[in-house]
């Protein structure tokens, strides 16, 4: 249980909050219809705010989706019709997965196996926007298949060995070698790519261990990392492991929170302060009421104290937007990108039977932030840079932007 006015314990990110708040299993062989009625059952009874209860759970709309419900031949024709509804509801950490989604198994690892490693999946380690029917790439992991292949942001994948393209259709259940068909601006190419077998949880791990160097501008050593996800042990691991041996003796430090997932909290902040005597509060929100936190104090030893730059975009979420909060708050680095998520309630896992083939991410509360709203409205960056999706750029603008604030 949380308890009022007490301290948030070690690892308090967002997601081991979420954990605590439980979770929900179904099982059975189920009709569509079936399903709807408890996915409907179970977001009416828990979602916050309870507003939504009665403002969307109506009679009349139970209706119309059981309608529609009732012409759908499976789980995955039913996903769309169900996250139409979800997303009326106008909260975040609210979506259906099935099991044809890369989202799905990442998930999976958080709420059913609470193992980084499995269930494992081919993938080739990137994040996709929809646009038109067709899939863009939005970000791609450090060392991972999509990266080395040369993928980058607002590249449009078309298809894969011939067939249009899926990010968890086109590589499972058969692993090997695949070449995409990407569309870059206005030229057409083809690329080869080797998916690996490997649960997105450990991936996002991996990656933040993969994606620390050292840039080289204007006489200075300017010190990178990505924090792709807090969302375990092995993630703040990486992280720590990674400043400590890469960034320490850096000029100055760029701070990259974009894309991924969020769960990060106060420990992401830590390698950058000397104490916690700068961090937020905050409280959580929920049908029970509010219980408020303090960060437990302590003194970093061994911390980075130079220059830095926060890198923050639509994609950083949840936990990341508090840590984003905490950096322009104590004014210890400028935010450089655009508006974050906003994405700021905490989201219980529903139906983690590993037998079921679907899940759901249902709101159950809400965060403040030293009183402060976030979910729906985002923390504002200090330094607006915009990095198109609709084209492909040779370079990262708000990387660009932050090195040459940092090199001055």
């Amino acid at each position: 249980m949380l308890a009022k006015n007490r301290n948030v314990p070690d690892y308090a990110f967002l997601v081991v909050l979420l954990l605590l708040l439980g979770t929900t299993t179904a099982s059975g062989q189920q009709s569509p219809r079936e399903i709807l009625d408890q996915v409907w059952s179970q977001a009416r009874e828990n979602v916050y705010p309870p507003s939504l209860t009665e403002t969307h759970f109506t009679a009349e709309r139970l209706g119309a989706l059981r309608k529609r419900a009732a012409k759908v031949a499976d789980v995955y024709a039913l996903t769309p019709l169900i996250n139409e509804f979800l997303a009326q509801l106008g909260v975040s950490h609210t979506r259906f997965y099935d099991n044809h989604s890369v989202e799905f198994y990442f998930f999976r690892s958080l709420f059913g196996t609470r193992d980084p490693d499995q269930p494992a999946i081919n993938h080739i380690g990137a994040f996709f926007a929809t646009d038109g029917g067709y899939y863009v790439v939005r970000e791609t992991l450090n060392g991972y298949p999509a990266e080395r292949a040369g993928l980058r942001r607002g590249d449009v994948v078309v298809r894969a060995n011939g067939e249009v393209f899926h990010p968890f259709l086109s590589f499972n259940p058969a692993a090997g070698p695949v070449k995409l068909e990407v569309r870059r601006n206005t030229d057409r190419f083809e690329v080869p790519v080797s998916p690996v077998s490997e649960n997105p949880n450990r991936s996002l791990a991996n990656a933040i261990a993969n994606s620390a160097k050292t840039f080289s501008r204007n006489g200075k050593r300017i010190g990178y990392i990505r924090l792709w996800s807090g969302t375990g042990a092995a993630h703040l691991a990486a992280y720590r492991e990674s400043v400590a041996d890469h960034l320490m003796a850096s000029d100055a430090v760029v701070l990259d929170l974009r894309g991924g997932f969020g769960g990060a909290w106060y420990e992401y902040a830590d390698p950058f302060f000397a104490d916690r005597s700068g961090y937020f509060r905050f409280s959580v929100v929920n049908r029970d009421g509010v219980q408020a936190f303090e960060p437990p104090q302590q003194d970093n030893d061994k911390y980075f104290a130079g220059p830095m730059a926060v890198l923050i975009d639509d994609g950083t979420r949840s936990g990341k937007e508090g840590v984003a909060y905490l950096f322009q708050r104590a004014g210890r680095a400028p935010l450089i990108g655009r508006t974050t998520a906003g994405a700021f309630s905490a989201g219980m896992g529903i139906f983690n039977d590993s037998s079921l083939p679907y899940f759901l991410c249902l709101s159950v509360a809400e965060y403040m932030l030293d009183g402060r709203k976030v979910e729906g409205v985002g923390i504002e960056p200090d330094v607006v840079v915009e990095y198109p999706l609709d084209r492909s750029l040779d370079s990262d603008p708000q990387l660009e932007a932050a090195l040459d604030l940092l090199a001055r």
